[in-house]
């Protein structure tokens, strides 16, 4: 029997049906000493946050494919696995919905305001209304970096949920297909940070999306702007983003992604009450992460039918 190494666990509705056709390995930690002694016999393996590097990948000698819980690959050594025949698969567009929806849920928050309207309330101070620092957002400008799956969703429910013009870049989009979902694609970078009321990242990282979002952009964000992250903490200069928010050079910020996760106990972000902070849970809803598992699941099964994976990363490899 075919066996498949798990790195954390993930929701049951997928492993119950790994569980039908394979042995499931459930590692006990995603320590790199742990999953190179427990891969060595696996067939497959579906890893969340673990790096799976060429260690790893070497010390699996049956290895054939690693299935990544989540749309980002960047903790999986992609290319070298390409080189040895292994495929990469992730879960497509199966948490699409639900990080599209914190987006958004988490944006309006730092609008209204909600969490420092809360915590005054809860001390007693049921006056901070007569401050009118709140703002509207119907009808503002979305300045998405990234119109993938996520990035589209967010989109589509900012349009038709608020009105919003949608301006967005991405050098891989189709701008004549972007246009007819409502979404004007700007080639301008710099355009768009000063244009838009709201930014919100929806890209992968990647070699060249690595710190990205620099400090000579957020410079260029209007005062007012609300500037939000859910997808890497590596793509932003978050120590500059910090100090803007401290000063109060934007309105406020949304974050679901840091380049240290946790947080560690010293970062500025804990003490800036004009921040909604997540713990890269976009994804964390029952719908989503059984949706995500199964997709997995569903890839393995018929990747060992001898079918050609649905959601496959290295697409060079091909059955």
């Amino acid at each position: 029997m075919k066996k498949v190494l798990i790195t954390s666990p993930v929701h049951k509705d997928g492993i119950n049906m790994l569980e039908e056709k394979f042995e499931v390995i459930i590692s006990p930690n995603e320590d790199k000493e742990t999953l190179i002694n427990l891969c060595r016999d696996v067939d497959a393996i579906i890893v969340r946050l673990a790096n799976i590097d060429k260690d790893i990948i070497d010390a699996a000698k049956n290895l054939k494919i690693i299935a990544k819980h989540g749309a980002g690959v960047d903790n999986v050594d992609v290319k070298y696995a390409t080189e040895k025949g292994i495929y990469v698969v992730n879960t497509g567009n199966a948490n699409s919905l639900s990080v599209a929806e914190h987006t958004i849920a988490a944006i309006l928050a730092v609008f209204k305001r909600v969490t420092i309207i809360d915590n005054a309330v809860r001390n007693d101070n049921w006056y901070v209304k007569n401050d009118n620092r709140s703002l509207n957002y119907t009808g503002k400008t979305l300045g998405l970096i990234g119109v993938g799956s996520i990035g589209s969703e967010v989109a589509r429910m900012a349009r038709n949920g608020f009105l919003m013009k949608v301006i967005a870049f991405d050098p891989y989009a189709n701008k004549e297909k972007a246009g007819e979902s409502g979404i004007e694609i700007i080639d301008n970078l710099e355009e768009i940070f000063k244009t838009a009321d709201i930014i919100s990242i929806h890209t992968p990282l990647t070699k060249e999306t690595r710190g990205f979002i620099n400090k000579e952009l957020l410079q260029l964000l209007k005062p007012t702007a609300v500037f939000a992250n859910f997808a890497r903490g590596e793509i932003v200069d978050e120590e500059y983003l910090a100090e803007m928010l401290k000063e109060k050079r934007i309105f406020g910020a949304a974050l679901d992604a840091f380049s240290q996760e946790p947080l560690p106990k010293d970062s500025p972000f804990y003490s800036l009450e004009n921040v909604i902070l997540s713990p890269h849970a976009g994804t964390f809803t029952d719908d989503c992460r059984s949706k995500m598992a199964q997709y997995l699941a569903e890839d393995i099964i018929g990747f060992f039918k001898g079918q050609q994976p649905i959601r496959l990363v290295n697409r060079e490899l091909k059955k």
